[in-house]
């Protein structure tokens, strides 16, 4: 028996785009479009460096129909460093298509170089409401995505759309994980491997920073859209690696109104 007020989800599906392709609407409808840019590599070196995190916007309402089709470009994480070099720039992402002003796009975050941290991408295109924020900047660990304002950069890695991460999202909001972890400072332990606990959705991710001697230490990857993190070994590792920026994401929401 239906609930009074109550929504039938099922007619108001949430469309997960993590791959590149055309996208012919399954059902005429209102939807609202929440884009995700990549998030920058971070460096392996003695002056390991955060990556950026990649932009955010969306468009709030559009009408779309079967007869309808888009162009979506998802943005792939910038892959880090190892033992010096700079690390390479998160994928834009962009939308384009029936109803939609030109094309829509978030810029990826910057890797860490060996001059220092990367910027977080930027917002471009107009019409259709379309508004967003750019993402935070690297220091050693990774900027995060910012949704309601521009994302916090790698010392504090938290998105500021923090819940229960891009499940929760729906009608029109999008959500990003609640955990970020702290640049993590080792000393004497007599592992083979150091790596960061891994981050939430649209954080960044965490630096390391290790002066004993061993053989594997890696920086922290970013969440979806957040800048990954550095690493370094003052005792030098056989392999000191910054993690890999957070790949690039659409949501497409129908909604009720």
């Amino acid at each position: 028996m239906a609930v009074l007020g109550q929504v039938a989800t099922e007619a108001f599906p949430q469309l997960t785009i993590s791959k590149s392709q055309t996208w012919v609407p399954p059902q005429d409808g209102t939807v609202c479009i929440h884009v995700v840019a990549a998030g920058g590599g971070g460096t392996g070196a003695s002056n390991h460096k955060g990556g950026g995190a990649g932009a955010y916007a969306k468009v709030p309402s559009l009408a779309v129909t079967t007869s309808g089709s888009f162009t979506l470009v998802v943005g792939s994480g910038g892959t880090g460093t190892t033992n010096g070099g700079n690390a390479t720039n998160g994928g834009n992402s962009t939308i384009a298509g029936t109803g939609l002003t030109g094309t829509k796009t978030c810029g990826g975050g910057s890797g860490g170089t060996t001059g220092g941290s990367g910027s977080g991408g930027s917002v471009s295109g107009s019409g259709e409401g379309w508004a967003g924020y750019s993402g935070g900047a690297g220091v050693q660990a990774g900027g995060a995505v910012g949704v309601f304002a521009t994302g916090d950069n790698g010392s504090i890695m938290l998105t500021d759309a923090t819940a229960g991460g891009l499940g929760m999202s729906g009608f029109g909001i999008i959500c990003g994980g609640s955990m970020a972890p702290t640049t993590q400072n080792l000393y004497a332990y007599g592992l083979d491997v150091y790596t960061p606990v891994q981050t939430g959705d649209l954080c960044g991710g965490g630096a390391i920073e290790h002066n004993t001697t061993s053989q594997y230490v890696f920086g922290g990857d970013g969440g979806i859209g957040g800048g990954a993190g550095g690493a370094y070994n003052a005792a030098g590792a056989q392999f000191t690696t910054g993690g890999r920026g957070g790949d690039g994401i659409i949501l497409i929401q129908y909604l009720p109104w």
